[in-house]
């Protein structure tokens, strides 16, 4: 059973499915929230706000709202070099909202600011591409999260 790890639900048959990204988090138990993660080679560290101070790193929600906001800018990068006749800067602003009201739902605000005025057409398409880039169509949707718990070696 070393191809296969028992989870809630299904069996996990790794050599079936393509790993398209992983990451990694590794909180020592001498550590209370700060928690080192990696990816691909590169380290960082997400942090909680406590006891007043603001933590080492940004936090886990902070880092999906930096994945959701490059991911965009990139995806319109791509489409504006390869399709419209400039190339001006594009920031991308994510605001995690969270209601007031009891039920209310919570959502994400995103700006795209451009430094440039595209044409009409080409804007509406950009908005299309942007509701369309990886990270926006992984979060808008429900998706499996297939958790597996396995001894350490």
């Amino acid at each position: 059973m070393a191809a296969a790890r028992l989870q809630k639900g299904a069996l996990v048959q790794r050599d079936r499915d393509h790993v398209a990204a992983q990451a990694r988090a590794f909180l020592p138990d001498t550590a209370r929230r700060r928690t080192e993660i990696t990816t691909r080679g590169y380290k960082f560290v997400s942090d909680e706000p406590h006891g007043g101070k603001p933590g080492e790193g940004p936090t886990p929600t902070e880092y999906l709202l930096m994945a959701l906001a490059s991911c965009t800018a990139q995806t319109l990068r791509q489409y504006i070099d390869y399709k419209v006749d400039y190339a001006g800067d594009i920031t991308v602003v994510i605001k995690h909202h969270e209601p007031e009201e009891e039920g209310a739902e919570r959502y994400l605000e995103r700006t795209i600011i451009l430094s440039e005025e595209p044409d009409p057409d080409d804007l509406a398409v950009m908005h299309d591409i942007a509701e369309r880039s990886p990270v926006t169509l992984l979060i808008q949707f429900a998706f499996s999260v297939r958790t597996t718990f396995v001894p350490s070696p």
